[in-house]
């Protein structure tokens, strides 16, 4: 299949008596080629199958160790672990070991608990200890009532308290910012004491249970807290060593079990009968032959018909049934398949539809080095590509972001060379003409002008990269297109080049959305007829050529001849948006008005493009301001070190991590601004020209090995 669309698929139905349904299962997944729809429907003489009878075992299993695993560090893995060695531990050592180390976060947890509890604990009784009085006489009377806790303001509850006489018995102190009262009176008086620490925000105390001094009480939870102490830090010791004998095994086991699981479980998928069961699915066309070889020995029968959409012509949006319609898999790729994440954030395309994905994989990393555009940065991209790669072998998505990363890091080392930008140093040297108007080498000489070079400020590090030119750099190429696009090698783009990357950024714009509207015209043809796809899209897409048109024709004086056909197309097209809008939307006569509004609707899009140059201008700017407030100082220190005083050689190493921290921002700043502006200009400007994704994923009931091989 083409890399523009999705795979064709083919409808699966494969039946057969209750015997076999454990077998079809058995080889559906071994195979992993089949989409099984999930039978939910109850119908006269079918229900759903029931799981197997080692279903509950292997759930209570597997219930059980990830309990273990929740509290255990999974650890780098960079091979597949084989099967039988996993399968044979499961069944052997593995279980004992389990229980070994649920003993220990057992005794974990239950020395934490106790370690919180002796925590509160020895909060109160520091700020009962001042008091000198024993935990057994702060309670417990029968005829006597006991007020022990802390107030706000000390001084004046000694105050009050002085005042009660020898109506009660009242013991202070002060704990830090802290005033602790202990009054005691006859049960008589209790409620005129109460009242009177209220006034004072009295906070009761809750008085632990015990004899003894609290001093007394708090030495004894102290030495107990260092042996819990010293008995957690044995404990994680024994995890840690367990984690490193058991931990890959464990994990292992899991997806072992996992996988048993889902085989256990497979038949409440598949409708069934008292003798006979239906299983429904899915299975691209172009492996429909190999699945029914697969299947054909192991059930009664096996039918797989080829999906053929219904066509449609006198509508715009598709009215099936969404669980009618087949799951969307994508065509097999290799460059371009770290981006299908994108179009996955999206949804699947509906069947049927282009997929944006191989668009992407050409213009994706072209908007994104466009805007970094600096050397220095795509190879820290390119480093971070390296680093995902080695520290997730055997994590499929993860390899899928690493070679988004590689990708996007690589373009921007490629534009950073065009644009001569590393690390936010322009090093490259500048000309230009004696003769006005001329910018390029070649026409200067032409007119019997003279080119002057103007050496770049750039470090020395950075200044030997003008070798990897021609002739050092001292190359100033040109090229003067259609309609005043003007290309240069280097392209300095935030010098002599600026208006025409500006320009060159607005082109790009008017391109890609008429080619995302191209490619809805291709669908709703495909899906609908000429008519609603000419209308559907090929109305906006006079607005924007017609748009176009006009704006060149005003703008540009010689060009002005081209003006009025370019409104006359742009009229055209406006006519149509409301045609569009009043017709075959159903608006009535709302969508005349509402359809000249939606035609202004077209100009921002394509100015949005304008990013491409202005995110990236700031972003080399905000880099080149760091190197030339900072850098040259600390260059300047480091070339005189001899002369050098006191306080230039403090400075220098703040200065110098002031630049790295003003490069890793531009860095960060870097990575994820051009990102989010290129997403933005793909999925809002780009694919709502034509994109629907309504597809539900396909997904083949079978096992991807994550750290086990497949058995």
């Amino acid at each position: 299949m083409s890399q523009f669309t999705t795979e064709d698929m083919s409808r699966l139905v494969a039946a057969g008596t209750r015997d076999q349904l454990k077998t079809i299962i058995e080889v559906v997944a071994g195979i992993g080629l089949v989409h099984i729809n999930d039978y939910s429907a109850d119908e006269e003489g079918l229900s759903m199958g029931i799981p197997v009878d080692e279903a509950e075992d292997i759930s209570r299993q597997l219930t059980r160790m990830r309990g273990c695993a929740s509290q255990v560090e999974s650890g780098d893995q960079r091979i597949l672990l084989p099967a039988p060695e996993v399968r044979r531990n499961l069944s052997e050592s593995l279980a004992g070991e389990i229980d070994g180390i649920i003993e220990i976060f057992d005794e974990i947890d239950g020395l934490k608990a106790e370690s919180s509890q002796n925590a509160e604990e020895l909060a109160v009784l520091k700020l009962l200890a001042p008091l000198s009085l024993e935990l057994e006489l702060m309670g417990g009377y029968r005829t006597v009532a006991s007020f022990i806790g802390t107030v706000a303001s000390l001084s004046k509850a000694r105050v009050g308290l002085a005042a009660l006489g020898d109506s009660a018995l009242h013991l202070t102190s002060e704990v830090g910012k802290k005033g602790v009262v202990a009054v005691f009176c006859r049960i008589e008086k209790s409620s005129e004491i109460q009242s009177m620490l209220g006034e004072h925000d009295f906070q009761t105390i809750a008085v632990p249970e015990g004899e003894g001094l609290p001093s007394e009480r708090i030495e004894q939870l102290t030495a107990r807290e260092a042996e819990i102490a010293s008995r957690l830090e044995e404990l994680q010791s024994d995890v840690e060593s367990w984690t490193d004998s058991n931990g890959g095994m464990l994990f292992g086991g899991m997806e072992l079990l996992e996988r048993d699981l889902e085989l256990a479980t497979a038949p409440i998928r598949v409708a069934t009968s008292e003798h006979a069961f239906m299983l429904d699915g899915w299975v691209r066309s172009e492996i429909a032959a190999d699945v029914e070889a697969a299947l054909g020995p192991v059930c009664t029968h096996v039918s797989i018909e080829e999906y053929v959409a219904p066509a449609h012509s006198n509508h715009l949006h598709l009215d099936d049934d969404r669980s009618e319609m087949p799951p969307i898999e994508f065509s097999p790729r290799t460059y371009s398949k770290p981006f299908e994440m994108l179009t996955d954030v999206m949804g699947r395309p509906a069947y049927g539809r282009i997929d944006p994905t191989f668009f992407m994989f050409i213009t994706y990393p072209l908007f994104f080095g466009l805007i970094l555009g600096d050397m220095a940065y795509g190879l820290a991209v390119m480093g971070m590509a390296a680093f995902v790669w080695k520290r997730f072998p055997l994590d499929e998505m993860m390899k899928n972001v690493g070679g988004l990363l590689f990708i996007i890091g690589l373009s921007t080392v490629i534009f950073g060379y065009i644009y001569g930008e590393f690390a936010g140093f322009e090093f490259l040297p500048h000309g230009g003409c004696d003769i006005a108007g001329i910018i390029g080498v070649a026409q200067c000489e032409a007119a019997h002008g003279h080119y002057h070079w103007e050496s770049a400020h750039s470090p020395w590090w950075i200044a030997w990269m003008t070798n990897l030119y021609p002739s050092s750099g001292e190359l100033y190429a040109v090229w003067e297109g259609p309609l005043n696009i003007v290309l240069a090698y280097p392209f300095h783009r935030v010098a002599s080049n600026l208006e025409n990357l500006i320009l060159i950024t607005i082109y790009m714009g008017v391109l890609h959305v008429l080619f995302g509207l191209v490619l809805g015209f291709r669908d709703i043809y495909k899906a609908h007829g000429f008519v609603d796809a000419l209308f559907e899209k090929g109305s906006w897409m006079t607005v924007v050529i017609g748009g176009f048109i006009f704006a060149y024709g005003f703008l540009v004086e010689s060009a002005s001849d081209i003006l009025l056909p370019g409104a006359a197309i742009t009229g055209v097209g406006v006519v149509m948006v409301m045609v569009l809008l009043a017709h075959f939307e159903k608006m009535g006569v709302i969508g005349i008005p509402l359809g000249i509004l939606e035609s202004l609707g077209m100009l921002p899009k394509v100015v949005s493009y304008v990013r491409l140059f202005a995110v990236g201008v700031v972003g080399v700017k905000i880099a080149a301001t760091g190197n030339e407030m900072i850098y040259p100082s600390v260059a300047h220190t480091l070339s005189n070190l001899g002369e050098a005083g006191a306080m230039d050689l403090v400075l220098l190493p703040v200065l110098f991590v002031f630049w790295l921290v003003v490069q890793l921002f531009a860095l960060v700043l870097g990575v994820f601004s051009p990102n989010i502006h290129t997403v933005r200009l793909h999925f809002v400007e780009w694919m709502m020209q034509f994109y629907e994704g309504s597809g539900m994923p396909f997904q083949a009931f079978g096992f991807k090995p994550r750290r086990v091989e497949v058995e």
